[in-house]
Order: C-alpha cells, then sequence, then structure tokens
C-alpha cells in the first residue's frame, strides 16, 4: 500500500487516523505539527501521500503544503480540517493539494479519498515506498 505522512495536533486524531490507516495496510508516520512534518520531508523518508491539518502551530498545513509541493512534488497531499472555508480550500488546492476530508468525519470520508490517491497512483506507475525523481 502507501507510505502516510499524517499530521496533526489532535493526538486523539493521530491515534484515530493511523488506526484506521493502519488496518487498510498503510505505512502511517504520525506527527504532531507543521514543524515536525517539515523535517521529515526533509529527510532521507520516503512518503507516498500526507493527509495534514491546516490550524497548526508554529507551521499552519498551508505552510506545509507549499513546501512540500515543492520539495516532494510526485507526493499526494490530502487536508484534513474542521476549517475548510472555500478560500482556504482553494488556497490548499493552489499549493498542490490533490483532495481534503472535512472535520468532523466518518471513517469512510478518510478511506475513499485515500483509496482514489492510491489507485490513481498505482495507475500512474508511481510505486509506493519510494519518492519518484
Amino acid at each position: 500500500m502507501a507510505r502516510i505522512l499524517l499530521v496533526d495536533d489532535e493526538p486523539d486524531l493521530l491515534i484515530t487516523v493511523g488506526v484506521l490507516l493502519k488496518s487498510e495496510g498503510h505505512v502511517v508516520t504520525p506527527v504532531k505539527d507543521g514543524l515536525t512534518a517539515m523535517n521529515r520531508l526533509r529527510s532521507t523518508e520516503n512518503y507516498d501521500i500526507m493527509l495534514t491539518d491546516i490550524r497548526m502551530a508554529p507551521v499552519d498545513g498551508l505552510e506545509l503544503i507549499a513546501m512540500a509541493s515543492n520539495e516532494r512534488p510526485s507526493m499526494d497531499i490530502l487536508v484534513i480540517s474542521a476549517y475548510l472555508d472555500d478560500e482556504t480550500l482553494g488556497r490548499a488546492m493552489g499549493l498542490g493539494a490533490v483532495g481534503y476530508v472535512d472535520k468532523p468525519f466518518s471513517l469512510e470520508d478518510v478511506l475513499g479519498p485515500v483509496r482514489e490517491v492510491v489507485l490513481r497512483r498505482t495507475k500512474a506507475g508511481l510505486s509506493p515506498h519510494r519518492e519518484e525523481a
């Protein structure tokens, strides 16, 4: 399946969504803030998908999406947030996000977009567990 970087400042969400994604066979790296996520993305670790919150400190999700899109252009980015107004969603998509999940969410609300990204990546020949050059 996919290697997923899960970024959110809510510990309960990290646990719940992490367990859910792992139950689908994904390898999940949960991190509690955008700064830690940036450090992970600057490392040699590879991720297929990043699922990130928007409202976090000290680095918010929009900053993280911009950095990730620049440094990891083949990684797909999904947004998960309770604060997705049209402007914020438009900015996130403009920076490189390919989909979103509104909080509160059902299990299928999370799994659906992840499954779509995994299927699209597979069809495009992007192998899970490695970053394309």
